[in-house]
């Protein structure tokens, strides 16, 4: 064969398979804002623990409810489609190799009723943040920070409690966990505390980190007046007389707007 046909033959196979690949790896994915509206970079989450994205809002086309908007119409809680080519990097959290554009939805539209939980993880993350506060010594020189929001209501997907937790870690320079107590001692993060008598219970302690969990109260009503309401409990631990909570929390959502707040019925300290 000459080179001349070897060459355009070569080229248009190229065209070809490139044509193809390029229709393939046009993607759509459902995910929820779970931070970072308003700063051009967003933390967003699906459904499993592995889809945690963060994608950055510049040069990238931006709708909302149809309508080509700018990036501030964006909003923490808000369910967006973002559309995608080129396929997933291997970080984490992932990122999308390049997205062109992110669908988003106003409150009280079809794909974002009012009256649901709006921004549970931006109350969840002032909650764990408020608990770092508490009795900080209980913070000094950890390494992990694991959050436990196997129990909290709200009905999160496994990619938004990942998410909380690698934010909340983020926040303070260590590395997330999602393991609850009994997890964190099968795999080894915590020390076995020895007491006296054959039938004492066994205690632990975890030296280089700390364990975040809110569960649900499971006494609470679901709605105060129509309105979604959550009702919760609040910890963090790191020994058996190191740990510091807050009870009976509540938190009411208007129609439609989000969170403005929460309360706690009491704190308690060991």
């Amino acid at each position: 064969m000459k080179p001349v046909k070897r060459c355009c033959l070569l080229l248009l196979v190229i065209l070809l398979l490139s044509g193809c690949q390029a229709a393939a790896e046009q993607e759509t994915i459902a995910l929820r804002i779970v931070d970072g509206a308003g700063t051009g970079t967003l933390v967003l989450a699906g459904q499993s623990a592995g889809d945690v994205f963060t994608v950055n809002t510049e040069d990238i086309t931006i709708l909302l409810d149809g309508k080509e908007a700018d990036a501030s119409v964006l909003a923490d809680g808000m369910p967006v489609e973002v559309s995608y080519r080129g396929g997933r990097q291997e970080t984490w959290p992932v990122q999308l190799q390049q997205v062109d554009a992110i669908y988003g939805f106003s409150r009280g539209s079809k794909e974002n009723p009012g009256g649901t939980y709006y921004d549970l993880c931006g109350l969840y993350l002032q909650v764990l943040n408020d608990l770092w506060g508490q009795d900080a010594g209980l913070n000094d020189a950890i390494a992990y920070v694991s959050v436990d929001l196997s129990q909290a209501p709200g009905d999160l997907t496994e990619g938004e409690k990942a998410a909380i937790a690698w934010i909340f870690a983020g926040q303070h320079r260590a590395e997330p966990l999602t393991l609850t107590m009994e997890e964190l001692a099968e795999q080894g993060y915590l020390t076995e505390i020895k007491l006296d008598g054959a039938a004492a219970p066994k205690q632990y302690q975890w030296e280089d980190g700390l364990l975040f969990t809110i569960t649900a109260d499971n006494w609470a009503e679901n709605e105060v007046y129509s309105l979604p309401m959550v009702k919760f409990h609040a910890a963090k631990w790191r020994t058996p007389l190191g740990a510091y909570g807050f009870s009976g929390c509540t938190a009411l959502w208007p129609e439609l707007g989000t969170w403005s707040g929460y309360q706690a019925e009491a704190v308690w300290i060991s």
